[in-house]
């Protein structure tokens, strides 16, 4: 899931003394922010598998740090400490933590069973809506769109043409990403994922006073 995970950042900013859409694009992203950069150090392993699933040809073969269910609990905890830390704003370091935490569910909801309980255990899970092409696209899309509403609608972005040139940005990455080739290598994939530094400075400019 790409636009899925963003859809609940949109979503959940609903007033200014929320956390900025920047930090929740953080949050939402953050195991996604972590791995490419696990992989690039040879600490986790993805390789390109063209037919591994209907919509995408990426084989996550060892990722326990980054996305195993305990681990990502353990980054929720963390992530909302450091905000709680800094802001001493109880509400909103939560509000976090269950963004950081929600990326795991919808891999789960996504993935094959790929994803690791924890890096104590071979248990992989995962539901497989990648290999449900319709359904899945349906619901991605579906949660981005009430997520963007939701944002529109509660926040009025003053830079209308920086808002929409990101979500039109969204739409073609992740049109790309469903029905472009596959990519040339692993450390391809892993060197373009960092590029989700991208969207969250985007984010920081919308909302710039």
């Amino acid at each position: 899931m790409f636009i899925g995970h963003y859809s609940l950042a949109f979503g959940s900013k609903r007033n200014d003394e929320l956390p900025s859409l920047a930090l929740m694009f953080v949050a939402v992203q953050f195991l996604d922010l972590l791995w490419p950069i696990l992989v690039l150090l040879g600490i986790e392993t993805v390789e390109v598998d063209v037919g591994n699933t209907a919509l995408t040809p990426l084989n996550f073969i060892h990722y326990p740090y980054s996305h195993s269910l305990l681990m990502s609990v353990v980054w929720a905890i963390l992530f909302a400490a450091i905000y709680f830390a800094i802001v001493k704003n109880k509400r909103n370091a939560l509000l976090l933590g269950v963004l950081v935490f929600s990326h795991w569910i919808l891999d789960f909801l996504t993935h094959r069973p790929d994803l690791p309980i924890s890096p104590f255990s071979d248990m992989k899970v995962g539901l497989g809506l990648w290999n449900m092409p319709i359904v899945e696209i349906i619901l991605e899309f579906g949660m981005f769109i009430v997520g963007v509403y939701m944002y529109h609608k509660a926040m009025r972005p003053k830079r209308k043409i920086a808002f929409w040139s990101l979500v039109v940005f969204f739409v073609l990455i992740h049109f790309m990403n469903l029905f472009g080739p596959p990519p040339p290598s692993a450390m391809a994939v892993a060197w373009s994922a960092n590029l989700l530094w991208l969207m969250v400075l985007w984010a920081w400019w919308i909302e710039k006073k």
